[in-house]
């Protein structure tokens, strides 16, 4: 009778072994107690001790085909309280994390064998907890890549970022203030340390919070307008009597609506995936890729603002910025084609582009050295320093666009910066640019060219002008665009200037 026993959970074993095998989607779910659940943790008043009433409802009840990763590394059958083993100083109850898992299955929007969810949440953490570098950071990175890894085989992904996050930055001015940057630093960080750019993320706005400031931190999550990243509101779900974590069926009701965001976000992914595939097919089969790249970015000036004149280019192209069959510049579909101007018609699609100091700059350069060169335009007109900060849309973008750009091969040789006219406090924000473009781009002393401006929308332009000519990073150059004829907005270099 024993050998049938051991026979029968080695049997047992076993299968869920295989089945935790056709794992191919994987959720990170992260954030502070209403991520981790407290449906229907109740405090006695009397004792001071909290409890869970174990009440599970049919949205949140175990299936074979959800798994989550526990605080060994396992992957085991999931069930609820998700984060007891992971949130582990608290009593942990219902979370959204099943309820969401379960819905995915109901919609058949998971389109997959079987769901693995990795928990990461910890009650009463502020985002600053959450930071690169920070225990929590690190546990979650680590967590999230030993979860590829136990089921990489199958050709598991991590498919999203569930977020709820917020109440304990509602304590104090400065946190709520500096959040929405924050935020999208941490969401920056974290695609970058998962090598995954687009990583769909789906955050909660919050309900409750734990000071006065709830409504400054809402804004900054409603706020948040990043590739991919979508955000459900938890305002008018019920609360449990501590004003603060969602009741059981509140915490039904996110799972369900988390599902329902994820759900409409998959188009969006599955499109730009696709995208990023055909861009590599067309890069690594292109009759000419350059050996030599070069980053243009910062504002209306490096776009290229020459010839422009009440909002159309007059279409002049000087011999020093006439195409060039070795020059070549990175499309908004990620190709490569021929290099004409204006170089970013099709990235800084606000405005009306004419001609900038990038080709001008790439002939001289291919006059001196020969070879093939790329441009990589990434420049946004009217942008300030803060808006290109790590994390950002801008920043995000630019080096997508330059890690796409070397897949080839290729080397990036250095970057042109041109910005600062609508900023006042400058040098701190770009040598921390500077440190983390080297960083993400993996080279430590990759050449930057920064032009010290020549007119600007305020009236600090020379304590600009300071900050960027006193800038002393290795490997960073400053040239100087002051005397430079301007057009008669006084803020754009004209076309004879701009080569």
């Amino acid at each position: 009778m024993m050998m049938l026993f051991v026979l029968l959970l080695s049997l047992a074993s076993h299968a869920s072994s295989s089945k935790e095998q056709h794992i191919n989607s994987i959720f990170i779910l992260a954030g502070q107690s209403n991520m981790a659940g407290r449906g229907g943790v109740v405090n006695n008043t009397i004792t001071g001790i909290t409890t869970w009433d174990g009440v599970v409802p049919p949205e949140c009840r175990p299936n074979p085909s959800i798994f989550r990763l526990s605080a060994n590394l396992t992957w085991v059958e999931a069930r609820e309280p998700l984060h007891a083993d992971i949130d582990v100083e608290k009593t942990n109850g219902i979370g959204p994390g099943m309820p969401f898992a379960n819905a995915l299955f109901a919609n058949r929007a998971a389109n997959t064998d079987a769901i693995g969810l990795v928990p990461c949440a910890i009650g009463g953490t502020n985002l600053r907890e959450w930071e690169r570098g920070s225990f929590l950071y690190r546990q979650m990175i680590g967590r999230a890549k030993a979860a590829s890894l136990k089921v990489n085989s199958n050709g598991a992904s991590i498919r999203g970022l569930l977020w709820y996050q917020g109440e304990s930055d509602t304590t104090t001015r400065k946190d709520a203030e500096s959040y929405k940057a924050r935020l999208e630093t941490f969401f920056g960080d974290l695609r970058l340390d998962l090598q995954y750019p687009l990583l769909p993320i789906i955050q909660v706005a919050i309900a409750s919070g734990s000071g006065p400031y709830i409504e400054t931190i809402r804004e900054a999550q409603l706020g948040v307008e990043l590739l991919n990243v979508r955000t459900v509101d938890a305002k008018g779900l019920t609360l449990e009597p501590d004003n603060l974590h969602l009741t059981t069926p509140s915490q039904v009701r996110l799972g369900e609506m988390l599902a329902d965001a994820y759900s409409q976000l998959i188009p969006s992914s599955i499109s730009n995936h696709a995208r990023i595939l055909t861009t590599q097919f067309h890069l690594v089969s292109s009759v000419a890729s350059p050996g030599s790249i070069f980053i243009l970015a910062g504002q209306s000036n490096m776009a290229g603002r020459g010839g422009v004149s009440g909002g159309k280019w007059d279409g002049n192209v000087p011999p020093e910025c006439a195409p060039n069959p070795s020059i070549l510049r990175l499309n908004d579909h990620l190709v490569w084609e021929e290099a004409h101007e204006p170089l970013h018609a099709d990235i800084d699609v606000g405005k009306t582009c004419g001609v900038g100091p990038g080709m001008s700059f790439a002939n001289e350069v291919l006059r001196a050295k020969g070879g093939v060169l790329g441009l990589v335009p990434c420049a946004v007109g009217g942008t300030s320093i803060g808006q290109w900060a790590r994390g950002s849309q801008l920043y995000t973008q630019m080096v997508r666009r330059a890690n796409e750009s070397v897949k080839a091969g290729g080397t990036i040789r250095a970057v042109l910066w041109y910005q600062g006219e609508s900023d006042t406090a400058y040098k701190a924000n770009f040598e921390r640019l500077v440190t983390a473009l080297r960083s993400d781009l993996q080279q430590p002393n990759l050449p930057v060219i920064q032009v010290a401006l020549a007119s600007g929308e305020g009236q600090f332009i020379d304590i600009v002008r300071k900050a960027q000519l006193e800038t002393t990073l290795p490997n960073v150059k400053c040239v100087d665009a002051k005397g430079l004829p301007l057009k008669p907005d006084n803020l754009h270099l004209t076309t004879m200037s701009e080569f």
